[in-house]
Protein backbone atom coordinates (compact mmCIF):
# COMPACT_ATOMS: atom_id res chain seq x y z
CA UNK A 1 0.00 0.00 0.00
CA UNK A 2 2.86 2.42 0.84
CA UNK A 3 4.51 1.83 -2.54
CA UNK A 4 1.27 2.04 -4.55
CA UNK A 5 0.94 4.63 -7.31
CA UNK A 6 -2.05 6.25 -5.60
CA UNK A 7 -0.17 6.70 -2.31
CA UNK A 8 2.86 8.20 -4.01
CA UNK A 9 0.71 10.54 -6.09
CA UNK A 10 -1.13 11.70 -2.97
CA UNK A 11 2.17 12.30 -1.15
CA UNK A 12 3.52 14.22 -4.15
CA UNK A 13 0.34 16.30 -4.41
CA UNK A 14 0.41 17.17 -0.70
CA UNK A 15 4.11 18.07 -0.92
CA UNK A 16 3.41 20.42 -3.82
CA UNK A 17 0.48 21.93 -1.93
CA UNK A 18 2.69 22.60 1.11
CA UNK A 19 5.27 24.37 -1.07
CA UNK A 20 2.55 26.39 -2.82
CA UNK A 21 0.97 27.37 0.51
CA UNK A 22 4.32 28.49 1.94
CA UNK A 23 5.09 30.58 -1.14
CA UNK A 24 1.55 31.98 -1.14
CA UNK A 25 1.75 32.86 2.57
CA UNK A 26 5.04 34.67 2.02
CA UNK A 27 3.63 36.52 -1.00
CA UNK A 28 0.46 37.56 0.82
CA UNK A 29 2.43 38.73 3.86
CA UNK A 30 4.84 40.81 1.82
CA UNK A 31 2.06 42.22 -0.36
CA UNK A 32 0.01 43.16 2.67
CA UNK A 33 2.98 44.85 4.32
CA UNK A 34 3.83 46.75 1.12
CA UNK A 35 0.22 47.89 0.61
CA UNK A 36 0.08 49.09 4.19
CA UNK A 37 3.29 51.08 3.75
CA UNK A 38 2.06 52.54 0.47
CA UNK A 39 -1.21 53.66 2.05
CA UNK A 40 0.54 55.14 5.10
CA UNK A 41 3.09 57.07 3.03
CA UNK A 42 0.41 58.39 0.69
CA UNK A 43 -1.67 59.53 3.63
CA UNK A 44 1.24 61.38 5.27
CA UNK A 45 3.03 62.57 2.17
CA UNK A 46 2.51 66.28 3.02
CA UNK A 47 3.20 65.83 6.74
CA UNK A 48 6.72 67.37 6.70
CA UNK A 49 5.62 70.25 4.47
CA UNK A 50 2.75 71.10 6.83
CA UNK A 51 5.10 71.07 9.81
CA UNK A 52 7.44 73.48 8.02
CA UNK A 53 4.62 75.95 7.39
CA UNK A 54 4.01 76.31 11.12
CA UNK A 55 7.63 76.32 12.31
CA UNK A 56 10.75 78.14 11.11
CA UNK A 57 13.39 75.70 12.31
CA UNK A 58 16.64 77.22 10.95
CA UNK A 59 18.12 80.70 11.10
CA UNK A 60 21.45 81.20 9.31
CA UNK A 61 21.87 77.43 9.11
CA UNK A 62 21.39 77.20 12.87
CA UNK A 63 18.52 75.46 14.65
CA UNK A 64 15.98 77.73 16.33
CA UNK A 65 15.47 76.11 19.80
CA UNK A 66 12.05 77.65 20.30
CA UNK A 67 10.77 76.50 16.93
CA UNK A 68 12.26 73.03 17.45
CA UNK A 69 10.61 72.67 20.86
CA UNK A 70 7.30 73.73 19.38
CA UNK A 71 7.74 71.16 16.63
CA UNK A 72 8.50 68.34 19.06
CA UNK A 73 5.45 69.38 21.11
CA UNK A 74 3.34 69.07 17.96
CA UNK A 75 4.83 65.65 17.36
CA UNK A 76 3.82 64.54 20.85
CA UNK A 77 0.26 65.57 20.08
CA UNK A 78 0.36 63.45 16.93
CA UNK A 79 1.48 60.42 18.94
CA UNK A 80 4.50 58.09 18.85
CA UNK A 81 3.99 57.05 15.24
CA UNK A 82 6.54 59.50 13.80
CA UNK A 83 10.21 60.30 14.23
CA UNK A 84 11.39 63.83 13.29
CA UNK A 85 14.90 64.76 12.10
CA UNK A 86 16.42 68.01 10.92
CA UNK A 87 18.95 67.34 8.14
CA UNK A 88 21.40 69.75 6.57
CA UNK A 89 22.14 69.93 2.86
CA UNK A 90 24.87 67.27 3.07
CA UNK A 91 22.78 64.71 4.97
CA UNK A 92 24.10 65.34 8.49
CA UNK A 93 21.54 64.94 11.25
CA UNK A 94 21.33 68.27 13.12
CA UNK A 95 18.51 67.49 15.53
CA UNK A 96 16.13 64.64 16.31
CA UNK A 97 13.22 63.73 18.56
CA UNK A 98 14.88 60.97 20.58
CA UNK A 99 17.08 60.39 23.55
CA UNK A 100 20.85 60.35 23.14
CA UNK A 101 22.29 57.04 21.95
CA UNK A 102 19.22 55.92 20.07
CA UNK A 103 20.25 57.40 16.74
CA UNK A 104 22.83 55.11 15.12
CA UNK A 105 23.62 57.14 11.98
CA UNK A 106 24.72 60.77 12.04
CA UNK A 107 24.58 61.01 8.25
CA UNK A 108 21.93 59.66 5.88
CA UNK A 109 21.66 59.48 2.09
CA UNK A 110 20.34 62.76 0.71
CA UNK A 111 19.30 61.49 -2.77
CA UNK A 112 16.07 59.74 -1.65
CA UNK A 113 14.99 62.96 0.08
CA UNK A 114 15.57 64.98 -3.09
CA UNK A 115 13.63 62.48 -5.21
CA UNK A 116 10.77 62.49 -2.72
CA UNK A 117 10.49 66.28 -2.70
CA UNK A 118 10.73 66.37 -6.50
CA UNK A 119 7.87 63.86 -6.71
CA UNK A 120 9.96 61.38 -8.71
CA UNK A 121 8.84 58.33 -6.74
CA UNK A 122 6.54 55.33 -6.75
CA UNK A 123 5.16 54.54 -3.35
CA UNK A 124 6.16 52.99 -1.11
CA UNK A 125 9.46 54.87 -1.30
CA UNK A 126 12.18 54.26 1.28
CA UNK A 127 14.91 56.30 2.90
CA UNK A 128 17.58 55.65 5.52
CA UNK A 129 16.46 55.04 9.12
CA UNK A 130 18.81 56.97 11.42
CA UNK A 131 17.97 54.62 14.30
CA UNK A 132 19.32 51.57 12.45
CA UNK A 133 22.65 50.93 10.79
CA UNK A 134 21.21 49.57 7.54
CA UNK A 135 17.41 49.57 7.61
CA UNK A 136 15.25 51.77 5.38
CA UNK A 137 11.74 53.02 6.06
CA UNK A 138 9.01 55.09 4.44
CA UNK A 139 9.20 58.81 5.16
CA UNK A 140 7.95 62.30 4.45
CA UNK A 141 10.32 65.20 3.73
CA UNK A 142 10.26 68.94 2.97
CA UNK A 143 12.74 71.71 2.26
CA UNK A 144 13.65 74.16 5.02
CA UNK A 145 14.14 77.77 3.83
CA UNK A 146 15.30 80.91 5.62
CA UNK A 147 14.90 84.20 3.79
CA UNK A 148 14.36 82.26 0.58
CA UNK A 149 17.64 80.39 0.98
CA UNK A 150 17.63 76.60 1.14
CA UNK A 151 18.99 75.64 4.58
CA UNK A 152 18.17 71.91 4.95
CA UNK A 153 15.39 69.32 5.20
CA UNK A 154 12.75 68.21 7.65
CA UNK A 155 12.86 64.39 7.54
CA UNK A 156 9.95 62.52 9.15
CA UNK A 157 10.06 58.71 9.49
CA UNK A 158 6.53 57.32 9.21
CA UNK A 159 6.16 54.49 11.70
CA UNK A 160 8.40 54.94 14.71
CA UNK A 161 10.57 52.25 16.24
CA UNK A 162 8.05 51.76 19.06
CA UNK A 163 5.23 51.48 16.57
CA UNK A 164 7.21 48.88 14.59
CA UNK A 165 7.69 46.76 17.70
CA UNK A 166 3.99 46.90 18.63
CA UNK A 167 2.81 46.46 15.03
CA UNK A 168 5.18 43.55 14.35
CA UNK A 169 4.04 41.85 17.52
CA UNK A 170 0.36 42.22 16.73
CA UNK A 171 0.87 41.56 13.04
CA UNK A 172 2.98 38.49 13.66
CA UNK A 173 0.44 37.07 16.09
CA UNK A 174 -2.41 37.85 13.74
CA UNK A 175 -0.64 36.53 10.65
CA UNK A 176 0.62 33.42 12.41
CA UNK A 177 -2.83 32.52 13.72
CA UNK A 178 -4.48 33.14 10.38
CA UNK A 179 -1.67 31.46 8.49
CA UNK A 180 -1.89 28.36 10.66
CA UNK A 181 -5.64 28.23 10.22
CA UNK A 182 -5.39 28.74 6.47
CA UNK A 183 -2.49 26.30 6.19
CA UNK A 184 -4.23 23.52 8.14
CA UNK A 185 -7.51 24.08 6.34
CA UNK A 186 -5.87 24.14 2.94
CA UNK A 187 -3.81 21.08 3.76
CA UNK A 188 -6.87 19.12 4.86
CA UNK A 189 -8.73 20.26 1.77
CA UNK A 190 -5.76 19.28 -0.42
CA UNK A 191 -5.49 15.89 1.31
CA UNK A 192 -9.16 15.04 0.92
CA UNK A 193 -9.31 16.39 -2.61
CA UNK A 194 -6.15 14.57 -3.70
CA UNK A 195 -7.32 11.29 -2.21
CA UNK A 196 -10.70 11.53 -3.95
CA UNK A 197 -9.27 12.64 -7.30
CA UNK A 198 -6.31 10.25 -7.38
CA UNK A 199 -8.32 7.25 -6.20
CA UNK A 200 -10.91 8.10 -8.84
CA UNK A 201 -8.26 8.38 -11.55
CA UNK A 202 -6.37 5.22 -10.52
CA UNK A 203 -9.49 3.12 -9.91
CA UNK A 204 -9.36 1.45 -13.37
CA UNK A 205 -5.64 0.74 -12.92
CA UNK A 206 -6.19 -0.81 -9.48
CA UNK A 207 -9.07 -2.92 -10.81
CA UNK A 208 -6.90 -4.05 -13.71
CA UNK A 209 -4.07 -4.93 -11.30
CA UNK A 210 -6.39 -7.03 -9.14
CA UNK A 211 -7.71 -8.93 -12.16
CA UNK A 212 -4.19 -9.66 -13.42
CA UNK A 213 -3.18 -10.88 -9.93
CA UNK A 214 -6.25 -13.11 -9.78
CA UNK A 215 -5.54 -14.50 -13.22
CA UNK A 216 -1.95 -15.24 -12.20
CA UNK A 217 -3.01 -16.73 -8.85
CA UNK A 218 -5.60 -19.03 -10.47
CA UNK A 219 -3.17 -19.94 -13.28
CA UNK A 220 -5.82 -19.22 -15.88
CA UNK A 221 -3.48 -19.99 -18.77
CA UNK A 222 -3.21 -23.61 -17.58
CA UNK A 223 -6.94 -23.97 -18.19
CA UNK A 224 -6.74 -22.27 -21.56
CA UNK A 225 -8.81 -19.42 -20.10
CA UNK A 226 -8.48 -15.97 -21.65
CA UNK A 227 -8.34 -13.19 -19.10
CA UNK A 228 -11.35 -10.94 -19.63
CA UNK A 229 -10.52 -7.62 -17.99
CA UNK A 230 -13.20 -4.96 -18.02
CA UNK A 231 -12.96 -1.26 -17.34
CA UNK A 232 -15.50 1.52 -17.06
CA UNK A 233 -15.13 3.50 -20.29
CA UNK A 234 -17.21 6.32 -18.77
CA UNK A 235 -14.33 6.83 -16.33
CA UNK A 236 -11.52 5.65 -18.61
CA UNK A 237 -11.95 6.69 -22.26
CA UNK A 238 -10.92 4.30 -24.99
CA UNK A 239 -7.77 6.30 -25.79
CA UNK A 240 -6.63 6.44 -22.17
CA UNK A 241 -3.34 4.74 -21.22
CA UNK A 242 -5.14 2.45 -18.77
CA UNK A 243 -7.55 1.33 -21.48
CA UNK A 244 -4.61 0.71 -23.82
CA UNK A 245 -2.85 -1.29 -21.11
CA UNK A 246 -6.06 -3.28 -20.58
CA UNK A 247 -6.17 -4.17 -24.29
CA UNK A 248 -2.48 -5.12 -24.36
CA UNK A 249 -2.86 -7.40 -21.31
CA UNK A 250 -5.91 -9.08 -22.87
CA UNK A 251 -3.97 -9.67 -26.08
CA UNK A 252 -0.98 -10.98 -24.12
CA UNK A 253 -3.20 -13.32 -22.08
CA UNK A 254 -4.75 -14.66 -25.28
CA UNK A 255 -1.31 -15.31 -26.77
CA UNK A 256 -0.06 -17.00 -23.59
CA UNK A 257 -3.15 -19.21 -23.46
CA UNK A 258 -2.74 -20.25 -27.09
CA UNK A 259 0.97 -20.96 -26.64
CA UNK A 260 0.31 -22.96 -23.49
CA UNK A 261 -2.31 -25.03 -25.32
CA UNK A 262 0.20 -25.70 -28.10
CA UNK A 263 2.89 -26.70 -25.60
CA UNK A 264 0.47 -28.94 -23.72
CA UNK A 265 -0.60 -30.59 -26.97
CA UNK A 266 2.99 -31.11 -28.10
CA UNK A 267 3.98 -32.47 -24.70
CA UNK A 268 1.01 -34.87 -24.72
CA UNK A 269 1.97 -36.09 -28.19
CA UNK A 270 5.57 -36.55 -27.06
CA UNK A 271 4.53 -38.66 -24.07
CA UNK A 272 2.20 -40.76 -26.19
CA UNK A 273 4.90 -41.28 -28.81
CA UNK A 274 7.45 -42.36 -26.19
CA UNK A 275 4.91 -44.70 -24.65
CA UNK A 276 3.95 -46.26 -27.99
CA UNK A 277 7.56 -46.62 -29.17
CA UNK A 278 8.80 -48.16 -25.93
CA UNK A 279 5.77 -50.46 -25.78
CA UNK A 280 6.32 -51.64 -29.37
CA UNK A 281 10.03 -52.20 -28.77
CA UNK A 282 9.61 -54.34 -25.67
CA UNK A 283 8.42 -57.50 -27.47
CA UNK A 284 11.09 -57.65 -30.23
CA UNK A 285 13.81 -56.77 -27.71
CA UNK A 286 12.68 -59.54 -25.40
CA UNK A 287 12.70 -61.96 -28.34
CA UNK A 288 16.16 -60.75 -29.44
CA UNK A 289 17.56 -61.13 -25.93
CA UNK A 290 16.10 -64.64 -25.64
CA UNK A 291 17.59 -65.80 -28.93
CA UNK A 292 21.00 -64.36 -28.03
CA UNK A 293 20.96 -66.09 -24.65
CA UNK A 294 20.06 -69.41 -26.33
CA UNK A 295 22.72 -68.97 -28.99
CA UNK A 296 25.34 -68.14 -26.35
CA UNK A 297 24.37 -71.21 -24.30
CA UNK A 298 24.92 -73.45 -27.34
CA UNK A 299 28.53 -72.36 -27.62
CA UNK A 300 30.53 -75.33 -26.27
CA UNK A 301 33.86 -73.58 -26.25
CA UNK A 302 35.18 -70.05 -25.96
CA UNK A 303 35.93 -68.54 -29.35
CA UNK A 304 35.65 -65.28 -31.27
CA UNK A 305 32.04 -65.99 -32.23
CA UNK A 306 31.03 -66.50 -28.60
CA UNK A 307 32.65 -63.18 -27.62
CA UNK A 308 30.66 -61.34 -30.28
CA UNK A 309 27.43 -62.98 -29.14
CA UNK A 310 28.17 -61.98 -25.53
CA UNK A 311 28.75 -58.32 -26.56
CA UNK A 312 25.51 -58.33 -28.57
CA UNK A 313 23.62 -59.80 -25.61
CA UNK A 314 24.94 -57.09 -23.24
CA UNK A 315 23.92 -54.34 -25.65
CA UNK A 316 20.49 -55.90 -26.11
CA UNK A 317 19.99 -56.00 -22.33
CA UNK A 318 21.14 -52.33 -22.05
CA UNK A 319 18.71 -51.33 -24.79
CA UNK A 320 15.94 -53.31 -23.13
CA UNK A 321 16.65 -51.58 -19.81
CA UNK A 322 16.59 -48.16 -21.52
CA UNK A 323 13.26 -48.93 -23.18
CA UNK A 324 11.83 -49.99 -19.83
CA UNK A 325 12.99 -46.73 -18.22
CA UNK A 326 11.60 -44.61 -21.06
CA UNK A 327 8.28 -46.43 -20.86
CA UNK A 328 8.17 -46.01 -17.09
CA UNK A 329 9.00 -42.29 -17.23
CA UNK A 330 6.48 -41.66 -20.02
CA UNK A 331 3.84 -43.53 -18.02
CA UNK A 332 4.59 -41.45 -14.90
CA UNK A 333 4.41 -38.18 -16.85
CA UNK A 334 0.90 -38.94 -18.10
CA UNK A 335 -0.42 -38.43 -14.57
CA UNK A 336 -2.49 -41.62 -14.74
CA UNK A 337 -0.39 -43.57 -12.22
CA UNK A 338 -2.16 -44.38 -8.95
CA UNK A 339 -0.68 -45.16 -5.56
CA UNK A 340 -1.50 -48.24 -3.53
CA UNK A 341 -0.58 -46.99 -0.09
CA UNK A 342 0.12 -49.40 2.73
CA UNK A 343 2.29 -49.54 5.87
CA UNK A 344 5.88 -50.40 4.95
CA UNK A 345 8.72 -51.35 7.29
CA UNK A 346 11.40 -49.29 5.55
CA UNK A 347 14.31 -51.00 7.32
CA UNK A 348 13.17 -54.42 6.13
CA UNK A 349 12.54 -53.13 2.58
CA UNK A 350 15.94 -51.43 2.50
CA UNK A 351 17.64 -54.61 3.69
CA UNK A 352 16.01 -56.56 0.83
CA UNK A 353 17.27 -53.95 -1.65
CA UNK A 354 20.77 -54.16 -0.15
CA UNK A 355 20.74 -57.94 -0.59
CA UNK A 356 19.68 -57.60 -4.24
CA UNK A 357 22.69 -55.33 -4.89
CA UNK A 358 25.10 -57.38 -2.75
CA UNK A 359 26.83 -59.19 -5.63
CA UNK A 360 27.22 -56.02 -7.68
CA UNK A 361 28.54 -54.12 -4.66
CA UNK A 362 31.10 -56.87 -3.91
CA UNK A 363 32.33 -56.72 -7.49
CA UNK A 364 32.76 -52.93 -7.12
CA UNK A 365 34.40 -53.28 -3.69
CA UNK A 366 31.69 -51.18 -2.00
CA UNK A 367 30.10 -51.79 1.43
CA UNK A 368 26.31 -51.55 1.81
CA UNK A 369 24.55 -50.87 5.13
CA UNK A 370 21.15 -50.01 6.68
CA UNK A 371 20.86 -47.98 9.88
CA UNK A 372 18.96 -48.41 12.12
CA UNK A 373 17.68 -51.93 11.56
CA UNK A 374 14.40 -51.18 13.29
CA UNK A 375 11.41 -52.89 11.69
CA UNK A 376 8.99 -50.89 13.85
CA UNK A 377 9.66 -47.77 11.74
CA UNK A 378 6.90 -47.76 9.15
CA UNK A 379 5.88 -45.32 6.42
CA UNK A 380 2.65 -44.87 4.48
CA UNK A 381 3.63 -45.38 0.82
CA UNK A 382 3.37 -47.56 -2.29
CA UNK A 383 5.82 -50.42 -1.67
CA UNK A 384 6.59 -51.12 -5.33
CA UNK A 385 7.33 -47.49 -6.10
CA UNK A 386 9.35 -46.97 -2.92
CA UNK A 387 11.38 -50.07 -3.78
CA UNK A 388 12.00 -48.56 -7.23
CA UNK A 389 13.12 -45.28 -5.65
CA UNK A 390 15.58 -46.89 -3.23
CA UNK A 391 16.83 -49.30 -5.90
CA UNK A 392 17.59 -46.47 -8.33
CA UNK A 393 19.37 -44.43 -5.63
CA UNK A 394 21.50 -47.38 -4.45
CA UNK A 395 22.36 -48.40 -8.03
CA UNK A 396 23.29 -44.80 -8.85
CA UNK A 397 25.48 -44.64 -5.72
CA UNK A 398 27.34 -47.84 -6.66
CA UNK A 399 28.19 -46.39 -10.08
CA UNK A 400 29.72 -43.30 -8.46
CA UNK A 401 31.54 -44.89 -5.49
CA UNK A 402 35.11 -46.21 -5.90
CA UNK A 403 36.39 -49.41 -4.31
CA UNK A 404 36.64 -49.22 -0.53
CA UNK A 405 33.69 -46.82 -0.36
CA UNK A 406 30.49 -47.14 1.69
CA UNK A 407 26.79 -46.67 0.89
CA UNK A 408 24.32 -46.38 3.75
CA UNK A 409 20.53 -46.04 3.97
CA UNK A 410 19.45 -44.23 7.15
CA UNK A 411 16.12 -43.26 8.73
CA UNK A 412 15.19 -40.46 11.10
CA UNK A 413 11.92 -39.37 12.68
CA UNK A 414 11.10 -35.70 12.01
CA UNK A 415 8.10 -33.35 12.32
CA UNK A 416 6.97 -31.08 9.48
CA UNK A 417 3.94 -28.81 9.97
CA UNK A 418 2.94 -30.80 13.07
CA UNK A 419 2.99 -34.07 11.07
CA UNK A 420 5.33 -36.91 11.94
CA UNK A 421 7.41 -38.11 9.00
CA UNK A 422 10.38 -40.39 8.33
CA UNK A 423 13.42 -38.78 6.72
CA UNK A 424 15.15 -41.33 4.46
CA UNK A 425 18.73 -40.72 3.31
CA UNK A 426 20.95 -42.61 0.86
CA UNK A 427 24.54 -41.54 1.52
CA UNK A 428 27.70 -42.61 -0.31
CA UNK A 429 31.40 -41.79 -0.03
CA UNK A 430 31.83 -41.54 -3.78
CA UNK A 431 33.27 -39.02 -6.18
CA UNK A 432 30.55 -36.45 -5.47
CA UNK A 433 28.71 -34.18 -7.89
CA UNK A 434 30.12 -30.85 -9.17
CA UNK A 435 28.20 -27.87 -7.78
CA UNK A 436 27.45 -26.72 -11.34
CA UNK A 437 25.68 -30.02 -12.05
CA UNK A 438 23.56 -30.20 -8.87
CA UNK A 439 20.58 -28.20 -10.25
CA UNK A 440 20.29 -30.60 -13.22
CA UNK A 441 20.79 -34.03 -11.67
CA UNK A 442 17.05 -34.80 -11.79
CA UNK A 443 16.64 -33.86 -15.45
CA UNK A 444 15.89 -36.71 -17.84
CA UNK A 445 18.93 -37.87 -19.83
CA UNK A 446 21.31 -35.67 -17.80
CA UNK A 447 24.49 -37.59 -16.98
CA UNK A 448 27.24 -36.14 -14.83
CA UNK A 449 30.74 -36.77 -16.13
CA UNK A 450 32.01 -38.23 -12.86
CA UNK A 451 31.07 -41.94 -12.89
CA UNK A 452 33.49 -44.21 -11.12
CA UNK A 453 34.32 -46.44 -14.08
CA UNK A 454 33.10 -44.49 -17.11
CA UNK A 455 30.42 -47.07 -17.98
CA UNK A 456 27.95 -45.92 -20.61
CA UNK A 457 25.08 -48.36 -20.05
CA UNK A 458 23.19 -45.92 -17.83
CA UNK A 459 20.83 -43.63 -19.77
CA UNK A 460 20.48 -40.97 -17.08
CA UNK A 461 16.76 -41.58 -16.46
CA UNK A 462 17.04 -43.14 -13.00
CA UNK A 463 16.97 -39.92 -10.96
CA UNK A 464 14.22 -38.43 -13.15
CA UNK A 465 12.11 -41.52 -12.39
CA UNK A 466 12.93 -41.19 -8.67
CA UNK A 467 11.74 -37.58 -8.66
CA UNK A 468 8.52 -38.44 -10.50
CA UNK A 469 7.75 -41.35 -8.15
CA UNK A 470 8.28 -39.20 -5.05
CA UNK A 471 6.13 -36.39 -6.49
CA UNK A 472 3.31 -38.94 -6.59
CA UNK A 473 3.83 -39.27 -2.83
CA UNK A 474 3.79 -35.43 -2.43
CA UNK A 475 7.44 -35.60 -1.41
CA UNK A 476 10.47 -33.69 -2.68
CA UNK A 477 13.89 -35.22 -3.08
CA UNK A 478 16.95 -33.16 -2.20
CA UNK A 479 20.63 -33.65 -2.88
CA UNK A 480 23.78 -32.41 -1.18
CA UNK A 481 27.25 -33.26 -2.40
CA UNK A 482 30.91 -32.43 -1.97
CA UNK A 483 33.32 -33.48 -4.70
CA UNK A 484 35.67 -36.32 -3.75
CA UNK A 485 33.81 -36.77 -0.45
CA UNK A 486 30.37 -38.10 -1.28
CA UNK A 487 26.69 -37.41 -1.98
CA UNK A 488 23.47 -37.63 0.03
CA UNK A 489 19.97 -37.96 -1.44
CA UNK A 490 17.15 -37.38 1.05
CA UNK A 491 13.34 -37.37 1.08
CA UNK A 492 10.60 -37.82 3.65
CA UNK A 493 7.41 -39.90 3.80
CA UNK A 494 4.51 -39.86 6.26
CA UNK A 495 5.08 -42.11 9.25
CA UNK A 496 2.48 -44.84 9.60
CA UNK A 497 1.02 -44.69 13.09
CA UNK A 498 -0.47 -47.89 14.50
CA UNK A 499 -3.78 -46.91 16.14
Amino acid sequence: MINSIATRLIALFIGLMIVILLVFSWFVTESSRQNQQQASQSLHRELAKNMIKENQLLRDSKIDPVALEHLFHSMMLLGPAFEIYVIDLTGHVLAFSAAEGIVKRKTIAIEPIKHFIAGQIDMPFFGDDPRHASRQKIFSAANIYYQEQHQGYLYVIIGSQLQDVITDSLYTSHVVNHSIAIFVGSLLFALITSIVIILFITKPLRALSQQVKGYHRDEGWREGRVMSTKINHDVTPAGNEVAQLNDVINAMATTISQQFEQLASIDHQRKELLSYISHDLRTPLASLTGYLETWLAQQTEQNEQGRYIDIALKNARTLSNLVEQVFELAHLETGSVELNREPIAVAELSQDIIESFRFRAEQAGVTLAVNPKDNTIQVDADIAKLERVLGNLVGNAIRHTPAGGRIEITFEQITINHCRRILIKVTDTGVGIPSSALPRVFEAHFRASNKRDGESSNAGLGLAIVKALLELHQSEIKVTSVEHQGTTFSFSLPQYMIS
